[in-house]
């Protein structure tokens, strides 16, 4: 009996030996910062239990955060620190950086520390790119981009360039310490030809911490050969042949030409091409030979339009 007892105590007593991970805190807010400015800070880690604690793993969230262990292993009572470097570089805005700590302690295995900033640059765009998307040939259109003051002091723009994207033109002026960029896109200045493209323009400021900044603009003129429908859809069974029809328009009535046309699916044959009109219909045929499955292909009309020179189609086939 006695021995009985005498074992259900030591083992009593081994299920009580357990390490218990302890932090002084789990979160860093370091309010606001500069990107140019990397900023650390330490949490204490203690071992409260009754049993050696091993940290096994200190992981952070993304590479802008670095992490130094003072020590992996534990003894009770002891203690060590974990101290986080953040590098803000390339950020803006509210930031929240996570740092994942594992041991083996048996209740809290896992554990989160968290950093947090808010990256604040000396001018702030309110957007990083302009887009002028199914913009027209014949119009300008414009979209604006204000550079607001992150310190307190005025925002002075002083140029604006984008070297070779002479459909591109720049004003500014002044509202209160910020700056408004107006980006206009002159469409008829576009080069025959040239239907999409990316620019980046160069936008200058007279502060010594910050001298440039890029600004990508995106633009895409609108088609003048439209497509009815946008695009080829077939579903039916396999083994025959299968035909869409398309209609296109010229949409500023001038007569074109379909001079080629290629398909990245082998096979896919054009009817009606030999037409020179302002609205023409051709007919899109999928041979009989494809095999069942899902087809998701395109389709590039060549043209002797100098504001359109080639189409893209998407053809799209589900053959049973």
């Amino acid at each position: 009996m006695l021995r009985h007892l005498f074992i259900a105590c030591a083992a009593l007593t081994l299920m009580a030996q357990a390490p218990v991970i302890t932090f002084d805190k789990t979160h860093q807010d370091f309010g606001r910062i500069s990107p140019e400015r990397k900023v650390s800070a330490k949490f204490k880690v203690s071992n409260t239990g009754n049993a050696y604690l091993n940290i096994t793993q200190v992981r952070p969230s993304c590479g802008c955060t670095y992490t130094m262990l003072g020590k992996w292993s534990l003894a009770p009572g002891e203690a060590t620190e974990i101290e986080a470097q953040f590098d803000p570089k390339g950020m803006r805005g509210l930031v929240r950086k996570s740092i994942l700590v594992v041991c083996d302690d048996p209740k809290t295995p896992n554990l989160n520390l968290s950093l947090e900033a808010e990256v604040v640059q000396e001018i702030m765009p309110s957007v990083e790119a302009v887009y002028f998307l199914q913009a027209p040939r014949s119009t300008t259109t414009k979209s604006s981009v204000r550079y607001q003051s992150g310190n307190g002091d005025t925002v002075q723009l002083t140029d604006v360039k984008a070297p070779g994207a002479p459909f591109l033109g720049f004003a500014y002026r002044p509202e209160g310490k910020d700056v408004v960029l107006e980006v206009s896109f002159d469409g008829r200045k576009v080069p025959a030809g040239q239907l999409r493209g990316v620019e980046q323009a160069t936008v200058k400021f007279n502060n010594p911490r910050l001298s440039q900044m890029t600004l990508n603009i995106q633009w895409e003129l609108k088609p003048v050969i439209t497509v009815t429908p946008f695009e080829v859809v077939l579903q039916d069974q396999g083994a025959k042949e299968l035909r869409q029809k398309l209609s296109l328009k010229q949409v500023d009535g001038r007569p074109f030409r379909i001079t080629s046309n290629r398909c990245s699916l082998a096979g896919v044959r054009v009817e009606g091409l030999n037409q020179k009109a302002a609205t023409q219909d051709i007919t899109v045929i999928l041979p009989a030979t494809l095999k069942a499955g899902r087809y998701s292909e395109t389709l590039a009309l060549s043209t002797d339009d100098p504001d359109q020179p080639e189409l893209t189609i998407r053809v799209t086939a589900l053959l049973k």
